[in-house]
């Protein structure tokens, strides 16, 4: 089976180069590894010297996560069997996509995808959830053919939830697979407000509070309508923590959500 990687990034040298260098090193090593650069401005082509076997595809413009893998996927769709999809900021246990590949092709064609367990995962085996982040998961490449690439529309935040129940609802299983593991995430895009008892997990800037409410509706409005209680009830919660310019932000974007007004909006520019 030919394994590709897609990473798309923007303005994340440091991290992005720790991730190549974690693909890189697997085990099983990918066939091919894409880096799709959303228009960054920190020396990202760079990377070509350093990781010579590398694609490298330079977008004209940041088309956030959603562009970025919608482009990825696309580009190494027909020339591979399976994708492995990667942020820029992660690392992996060195077997990580071995066991990965091992799980899929055990759990047979209904299986679409399996993922990488998330720190304090306890399970013992393979287990079916219900969908997925992008980093550290593996997909069929007739995934993509059969239901088609992520919605771009989306631009940050929620698209990779869309498109996993998406795939469910065409009939293909998603797993968790406990042998392969994230070794480390620290953005820094989040903060832990609240009590020590009560902790409340919440974006530190307004342009991401915007696409993670509006797109967070958006998706659960089309696959699980009961779903957009909880976001409401969770923004009533961070409410409470959150300055002006990130109430207005959430409120924003959840107006959005409701109303399906999708796209980069360019008063909340992306900014690292």
């Amino acid at each position: 089976m030919k394994i590709s990687c897609v990473i798309p990034t923007y303005n994340n040298l440091r991290l992005l180069t720790g991730t190549l260098e974690s693909v890189l090193g697997q085990t099983r090593r990918p066939d091919a590894v894409y880096v799709i650069d959303n228009a960054s401005s920190d020396g990202t082509a760079s990377l070509k010297d350093r990781f010579p076997g590398i694609a490298y595809i330079r977008l004209p413009e940041n088309t956030g996560s959603a562009g970025g893998f919608h482009e990825g996927i696309r580009a190494a769709v027909d020339g591979c069997d399976l994708l492995f999809l990667s942020d820029d900021d992660q690392v992996y246990n060195e077997r990580a996509l071995e066991s990965l590949e091992a799980a899929l092709l055990s759990l047979g064609p209904a299986a679409g995808a399996v993922r990488c367990a998330w720190p304090g995962y306890r399970g013992a085996a393979p287990a079916e959830v219900p969908d997925s982040v992008w980093s550290g998961t593996l997909i069929r490449a007739e995934v993509p053919r059969r239901i088609g690439l992520p919605l771009k529309e989306l631009f940050l935040y929620a698209e990779d939830v869309e498109y996993f129940r998406r795939m469910r609802k065409n009939g293909l299983s998603l797993y968790v697979v406990p042998e392969a593991r994230y070794l480390a995430r620290d953005s820094g895009h989040k903060a832990v407000l609240g009590s020590p008892v009560w902790p409340t997990v919440v974006y530190k800037a307004p342009f991401r509070l915007y696409y993670a409410f509006r797109n967070e509706v958006f998706v659960y409005l089309r696959y699980s309508p009961w779903r957009v209680l909880r976001v409401l009830l969770y923004f009533l919660r961070v409410s409470l923590f959150l300055g002006p310019a990130g109430l207005s932000a959430a409120l924003e974007g959840m107006l959005d959500g409701f109303r399906g007004r999708l796209g980069r909006k360019e008063k909340y520019a992306v900014r690292r």
